[in-house]
């Protein structure tokens, strides 16, 4: 009794140790959304809104930009609700290979996002915007359009794509093993106040 006592106590820790991390991280952005040496702009239904500094100077050169005629269906069983999210061929593979070799250790994969069009991504902040959220809160964790790594095709969001996602056997499972099938995390913990947090975000970078 007294040993599973201890190990309750130290899973109890560890969880409120993640916990403040992540807390500490995701408020170091509530004031870190303007740039101040930025001249780079997005349009917004006709109003030009300015890009934070978080995404200054990252904007996707064409060359990196998926072809849309070139992607691949992810299977049903890796598909929120069984929805049809589409990545690069190789991302496919990769993550089918990977999905696989994670079940033989109980881990499923379910994905909720792959590709994104510069327009869906406008879409995305425009239909936000509608709701009352406000634009320089809403970008520091939102890609403006052409700016998301998910333009490429390679990138995926995991369920759930929020922050209790680090908490999951998912994510311990892929920061062990992700980077064997070509997958980084590249939105990692920052505590620097440049970057959120964003473990549910993995994207396929082969070497």
């Amino acid at each position: 009794m007294r040993i599973a006592g201890i190990k309750l106590l130290k899973s109890t820790i560890s969880v409120f140790s993640s916990i403040i991390v992540l807390a500490v991280v995701t408020s170091s952005f509530s004031n870190n959304s303007t740039a101040e040496n930025c001249n780079e702009t997005i349009k917004i239904d006709g109003v030009e809104y300015p890009v934070p500094e978080r995404w200054c100077g990252k904007k996707l050169e064409k060359l990196n930009l998926a072809d849309s005629k070139k992607l691949a269906k992810l299977p049903k069983d890796l598909s929120l609700d069984s929805s049809k999210i589409y990545v690069t061929l190789e991302t496919k593979k990769a993550l089918v290979k990977m999905a696989g070799s994670a079940q033989k250790s109980g881990i499923n994969f379910i994905v909720d996002s792959g590709f994104r069009s510069i327009w869906y991504q406008r879409e995305i902040i425009r239909r936000r915007m509608q709701k009352g959220e406000n634009y320089e809160k809403l970008i520091t964790f939102v890609a403006p359009p052409g700016y998301s790594e998910h333009h490429t095709g390679r990138a995926v969001d995991f369920v759930p794509s929020e922050a209790r996602f680090a908490f999951t056997k998912t994510y311990k499972w892929l920061k062990e093993n992700a980077a064997e099938f070509g997958f980084y995390e590249t939105f990692s913990v920052d505590t620097t106040g440049t970057t959120p947090w964003e473990s549910w975000h993995w994207v396929y970078e082969p070497k």
